[in-house]
C-alpha cells in the first residue's frame, strides 16, 4: 500500500518567515484486492487429501471378504446351529481356510471336534458330521496323541480294539480291553502335533466305560482286521 504525502504551498508570515509546512495524508489509490493464492492452494490440498483418504477407506472395506466366524465360545461335541455363527469381514492377501456365508449349511448340524473360542474363523476341518447311531449304540469322540492311535492313515470304517492302559505304578501289560471291536465313524486332524480326533461307534455300556477311561487319558486304540 502506497501513501502519498502532499506538502501544501507555504504562505509567508508577517515577519517574512514561512510557517512550517503541513503534511496531509492522501488515501492509497484504489486497485484490485490482493490475491490470496497461498490460502486457496492450501484449501485445495486439504480437500484432495480427505478425498484420497475416503477413497482408500472405501477401497479397503470393499476388498474385505465376508466369512463365517463363531459368535460365541463352543465346547467340544457341541452341535453347531445358526445362532453360533456370525459373518465378519476379513481383508488379507493370504490364503485362509474359511467358509463364506453361502457355505454355512456345510457345518450346521455338525459337531465341534475341540473347544473353540468366540471369533474363531470357521473352517470345515474344525467340525465333523454327526454319525447315524443305531438303537442301543453310542458314539465316543477321543482326542488322541501319537502313540494312542495305530496309524495316521486311520479312516472311517476301520475297526479298532479299545484298551485301557495301566495307571501310573501298575505293571506294563496290565491293559484292560474295554471294547473288543469298535468301528471308526470319523477321523480328523487337530492341533499341530499329529493329534487325531477319532469318533468310535460301540454299545452304550462300552461307550460309558471308554469315556471314563478317556477322562483319565488312559485310552489306546489297536487296529484289527474286519471279517
Amino acid at each position: 500500500m502506497t501513501t502519498n504525502l502532499r506538502t501544501p504551498t507555504s504562505t509567508p508570515t508577517g515577519n517574512g518567515a514561512s510557517p512550517p509546512g503541513r503534511f496531509e495524508l492522501e488515501p492509497p489509490p484504489e486497485g484490485p484486492a490482493r490475491t490470496r493464492r497461498p490460502e486457496i492452494t492450501l484449501g485445495v490440498m486439504v480437500v484432495a487429501i480427505f478425498a484420497l483418504a475416503g477413497a482408500w477407506f472405501y477401497s479397503s472395506a470393499s476388498d474385505a471378504d465376508a466369512v463365517l466366524a463363531l459368535r460365541n465360545p463352543v465346547d467340544r461335541g457341541h452341535i453347531i446351529t445358526n445362532t453360533d455363527l456370525v459373518v465378519v469381514g476379513v481383508a488379507t492377501e493370504d490364503q485362509l481356510n474359511t467358509l463364506s456365508r453361502e457355505q454355512a449349511s456345510a457345518i450346521i448340524g455338525q459337531i465341534a471336534m475341540t473347544d473353540l473360542s468366540a471369533g474363531t474363523l470357521v473352517s470345515a476341518d474344525l467340525f465333523a458330521a454327526r454319525a447315524s447311531i443305531a438303537e442301543g449304540n453310542g458314539v465316543v469322540g477321543l482326542a488322541l496323541d501319537p502313540g494312542e492311535y495305530p496309524t495316521l492313515a486311520l479312516r472311517p470304517g476301520d475297526l479298532v480294539r479299545v484298551v485301557e492302559t495301566p495307571r501310573q505304578g501298575e505293571p506294563t501289560g496290565a491293559e484292560i480291553v474295554l471294547v473288543e471291536v469298535a468301528e471308526v465313524v470319523d477321523v480328523a486332524a487337530i492341533g499341530v502335533q499329529n493329534q487325531l480326533f477319532v469318533s468310535l461307534s460301540m454299545t452304550t455300556a462300552e461307550a460309558d466305560a471308554v469315556a471314563a477311561a478317556d477322562s483319565q487319558d488312559r485310552v489306546r486304540l489297536i487296529q484289527v482286521a474286519g471279517d
